[in-house]
């Protein structure tokens, strides 16, 4: 049979409404540790699915949550699930056909909407005789819903304050890094332009090291050929970022290739005296075709993960 109903806020955990029936003492002592339970999990509803079912021997708590509201009960091992899922659907509408959104979300005392309990009273009573629910309730439709989607089943380690957080945190790291590293398979364009950027590295770092070296032995004390030497270096950089680019698709790799695409026009520009047209024009279109590629490759999509 049913014993307590409670109905709770689910973001806050603010208990609104209960059956005013107190868990007998005395002898009753599992029933009250199952009331204790039952009061913990309607201030933690918020992290479990839709329906759930916890299970305290020789006790079940069943509750569900919709509309930001979560209604649970409690009730004897060997009352039918399906019952008891039947009792809480029709508080939920009893419930919201009472009460407004905007009262509801204005309660700021625990059970302030405790008038309620003449409603349950009645759910209850009704519910704790079968004789007046075998005519009453057509339960097949709701038999079949629980085979195709039954309730989570909520351990008791679920109840410890802390429990998950860290799996939560990991989780939460875990797939904000798997943006970073999948991008749908390379194609032809994009092996090209890894390709062109690789041999761009190459000439700009042979061609700065050849520069460098030439003003050492030359003119040791002439800082512009050193400068010169070092753009070529630069360059060579740009080529390799571009690449790291194209490679792992960034969370602001398109900003990101813009600024590499302009440095390396910049760079091109200032080393006008030791490269012809026809060299600038290959650097520079080279750039500009790696910064299309990093701008039209495509993230692999990944289905959502939900963790319980």
């Amino acid at each position: 049979m049913i014993q307590f109903v409670i109905i709770s806020r689910s973001h806050d955990g603010l208990s609104l409404a209960a059956n005013s029936d107190s868990p007998p003492m005395g002898q009753a002592s599992g029933l009250q540790e199952a009331y204790k339970h039952m009061k913990v999990l309607s201030r933690i509803s918020a992290k479990f699915p839709d329906r759930c079912t916890f299970q305290f021997e020789p006790y079940t708590i069943h509750f569900i949550s919709a509309l930001g509201l979560t209604y649970l009960v409690l009730c004897e091992d060997s009352y039918p699930a399906v019952l008891a899922l039947s009792f809480l659907d029709e508080v939920q509408k009893e419930f919201l056909q009472c009460y407004e959104k905007k009262k509801i979300e204005e309660v700021q005392r625990p059970y302030a909407l405790i008038d309620f309990d003449i409603t349950l009273q009645k759910l209850k009573n009704r519910y704790n005789n079968p004789r007046s629910l075998t005519t009453r309730l057509n339960l097949a439709h709701l038999s079949q819903e629980l085979k195709l989607r039954p309730p989570y089943i909520v351990c008791s380690d679920e109840l410890r304050p802390g429990y998950g957080e860290s799996k939560h945190k990991n989780a939460t790291l875990s797939t904000t890094a798997s943006f970073h590293d999948r991008y749908l398979p390379s194609t032809l364009y994009v092996i090209v332009s890894l390709g062109l950027n690789c041999f761009c590295a190459l000439l700009n770092l042979s061609r700065g090291i050849v520069v460098i070296n030439e003003a050492h032995v030359d003119s040791i004390y002439d800082s512009e050929h050193y400068q010169y030497g070092a753009t070529f270096l630069i360059c060579c950089f740009l080529s390799l970022y571009q690449i790291y680019l194209i490679i792992y698709p960034l969370r602001r790799r398109k900003p990101l290739a813009c600024a590499t695409l302009a440095s390396n026009c910049l760079c091109q520009l200032y080393l006008w005296e030791y490269r012809n047209n026809l060299q600038i024009i290959f650097h520079v279109t080279v750039a500009c075709y790696g910064t299309f590629v990093i701008f039209t490759r495509k993230v692999q999509e990944k289905l959502p993960q939900y963790t319980l």
